[in-house]
C-alpha cells in the first residue's frame, strides 16, 4: 500500500472524483472509486474504511454548494412571490438542510463501501506476536 498521510489521500481521491466524470465514469461508480483510493492510499497504521467516507463526504459538501453558484433552470413566469406565501420558503430551507443531510448519507454509504472493499482485499494482514508463556517444568512419573 502507499504510504500517505489521511488528508493527502482524500485530495487525491477528491482530485480523482472530479476527473472520473470527465473520462465517463460517473454516479455510484466513481463514488466507490473514490473511497476505495482514498482508503488503499493511507499508512498502514491510519487505514480505516472510514477514510473512503470521509473523501466522499467532502465532496458531497463541494458539489452541494458548488450547486448555488450554478443557475437552475427557470420557467419564463415566476410566481409572485407575495402570493406564495412564508411557508414556502421556510420549506425550501427545510429542504435545503435535508437534502443535504440525504445527501451527506448517500454519498458516505458509497465511500464507506469503497473503503470497506480497500480494507478487506488489500489491507496487510498483521500477525499476531506470540504472548510469553512461562513454562512449567515437566512431571515425571516414576515406576515402582
Amino acid at each position: 500500500m502507499p504510504n500517505f498521510n489521511i488528508e493527502t489521500a482524500i485530495i487525491i481521491s477528491f482530485i480523482l472524483g472530479i476527473i472520473l466524470p470527465l473520462v465517463g465514469i460517473g454516479g455510484v461508480i466513481s463514488l466507490i472509486i473514490m473511497g476505495f483510493i482514498a482508503t488503499y492510499l493511507t499508512r498502514p497504521e491510519d487505514t480505516n474504511y472510514k477514510v473512503g467516507g470521509i473523501a466522499t463526504g467532502i465532496f458531497c459538501i463541494f458539489f452541494f454548494f458548488f450547486g448555488f453558484i450554478t443557475p437552475p433552470t427557470l420557467p419564463y413566469v415566476l410566481p409572485n412571490p407575495l402570493s406564495l406565501g412564508i411557508l414556502v420558503a421556510f420549506s425550501g430551507i427545510l429542504n435545503l438542510i435535508l437534502g443535504l443531510i440525504v445527501s451527506l448519507i448517500i454519498y458516505g454509504g458509497f465511500g464507506l463501501l469503497g473503503g470497506f472493499l480497500a480494507v478487506r482485499f488489500f489491507m496487510e494482514k498483521k500477525e499476531k506476536k506470540q504472548e510469553f508463556k512461562p513454562s512449567q517444568p515437566r512431571r515425571t512419573l516414576k515406576r515402582a
